[in-house]
């Protein structure tokens, strides 16, 4: 995953390297958020989308609030970050990571190298 990518690059010291992964996730979450999904039927998956009636284009969305939340909490802004995770939680109630990642920013018990580093 990018984040750990960004992550580990900031644990050896590496903070252009870690940037880099972390815009890199603001990025697609940007240029993605208003794309339409549309399926493309294939033969073995028809009978799930004729059984699960979902809207991709809006599981997209959530999935692109989520890349830029993430890509935020590496930069270590949690205000934005937390924003993000609260849009893609309304849109997709059941993204698990995003729940996830909500309890820890609420509890502020994210690692050390997601707090502040990246403001220097």
């Amino acid at each position: 995953m990018i984040l750990y990518q960004g992550l580990s690059y900031l644990k050896l010291g590496m903070a252009r390297e870690a940037r880099a992964r972390f815009y890199r996730l603001i990025d697609y979450g940007e240029r993605h958020l208003d794309d339409e999904v549309k399926i493309q039927y294939f033969a073995v998956s028809l009978p799930e989308f004729l059984i699960f009636d979902e809207d991709y284009t809006m599981r997209n969305r959530a999935h692109c609030y989520y890349l830029m939340a993430l890509g935020n909490m590496g930069l270590g802004d949690s205000d934005k970050a937390s924003a993000f995770l609260a849009r893609a939680a309304a849109v997709e109630p059941s993204h698990m990571m995003c729940r996830v990642y909500q309890t820890q920013t609420a509890a502020q018990t994210l690692p050390v190298s997601q707090r502040g580093l990246m403001k220097r």
